[in-house]
């Protein structure tokens, strides 16, 4: 590493040296040492009566055209609080008071190296709502809908000031989405086309589930996913994701008995995003309701290759955990276009399948719906 440029007390030449551990910049004339401390800046969270995030679209660099959080660089005389304050009214037209402080980010910058975001809360917020110099839109989003952030520090801050904000009546079931009836499609092989054609022929709900994609090609899909579903009106459900449900604006995520437990996802999940949970016991299904799951999936009913290693929880299981439970339950494992009447009848309220989706949506899609209503 060269260092370069000259001393601010003396004029010396800047040379990096071991300082305290770490290669710092250093007089060679005078021994002052130059430390790069992080730029202080802050970002303003709002979030009104109806769980929207205020968000600005950037007008000028970093990243001009995306979306963040109003906030910006402090000055040097005012303090975080005063700062969060006026970049919200400078960035919207907004005045309001700080309620509490979130956390405080750590961002990276090509241009400032390290910036510190300091993430308030901000309530009472009153005046008319329009973008300032800049930005050039600003405007409230559904967590569900809201796209992807400039800044990973400031989608960090949304998702903590959603778990500061949590109450447990803003997630009680009655406040929450229900799984409607019927076909449960999970996607696999090529997702957009077995999803659009499931879609058109009725699906309700569709889960998006493939793991051997990378995360960035999971994220890009599942928002293309989104918009099928949401042309049809149709439910998308993320397996094992929380945070690409929450970026993808999905209507909710399904997890595995290995996955985050029931009561720590929910208190990550903004109110109305439903969450699934996989049991394989009468035991596992009761301690799942228990713990606020809005549905469950039961199975394996039969064997089948996508569960290889569980062992076939048959027939008369399924049919106790759905006399026993009352949100709905999802059968899956092993079933077919052979054996659909028979899980049906068990009472389940919804038949779960991935490759015979795949091989036809349409056909399986209207039948379960009918069998199901």
């Amino acid at each position: 590493m060269i260092a370069s440029g000259f001393c601010r007390a003396c004029g010396g030449e800047i040379e990096f040296r071991s300082v305290d551990g770490r290669e710092r910049q250093v007089c060679r004339r005078c021994g002052r040492v130059e430390y790069e401390n992080p730029v202080p800046a802050t970002a303003a969270v709002v979030i009104d009566a109806n769980g929207r995030v205020l968000l600005v679209r950037r007008r000028v660099p970093p990243k001009p055209g995306a979306w963040c959080l109003p906030g910006g660089f402090l000055e040097i005389d005012e303090t975080p609080q005063a700062g969060c304050l006026r970049e919200l009214r400078e960035e919207t037209g907004l005045e309001g008071e700080i309620d509490a402080l979130i956390h405080v980010e750590m961002g990276h910058s090509h241009q400032y190296r390290s910036v510190m975001v300091v993430g308030f809360r901000v309530v009472n917020v009153q005046g008319c709502l329009q973008p300032g110099d800049d930005s050039t839109e600003a405007r409230f989003f559904h967590v569900f809908e809201m796209p992807q952030l400039a800044f990973r520090s400031h989608q960090r801050l949304v998702e903590r000031a959603f778990l500061l904000n949590a109450d447990a009546a803003d997630y009680a079931p009655s406040k929450r989405l229900r799984l409607p009836r019927g076909a449960y499609v999970i996607s696999s092989g090529d997702h957009l086309q077995v999803v659009r054609q499931a879609c058109r022929a009725g699906a309700r709900v569709v889960q998006f589930r493939d793991k051997a994609m990378s995360r960035r090609l999971l994220l890009k899909t599942a928002r293309m996913l989104r918009g099928i579903t949401r042309e049809t009106g149709s439910m998308l459900l993320i397996n094992d994701h929380l945070d690409l449900a929450m970026m993808c604006g999905a209507d909710g995520v399904h997890l595995g008995q290995e996955d985050f437990c029931p009561e720590d996802a929910r208190r990550i999940l903004p109110s109305g995003m439903l969450l699934g949970l996989s049991t394989h016991s009468l035991d596992q299904a009761i301690a799942a309701q228990a713990a606020g799951a809005d549905y469950i999936g039961i199975g394996p009913v039969f064997a089948t290759p996508t569960k290889a290693d569980y062992v076939p929880i048959g027939l008369d299981t399924v049919r106790l955990v759905a006399g026993s439970v009352s949100i709905p339950t999802v059968a899956i494992g092993g079933i077919n276009a052979a054996n659909l009447d028979q899980v049906a009848a068990t009472g389940v309220s919804n038949l779960a399948m991935v490759r015979a989706f795949q091989e036809d949506p349409t056909g399986l899609v209207e039948r379960i719906n009918a069998m199901l209503g």
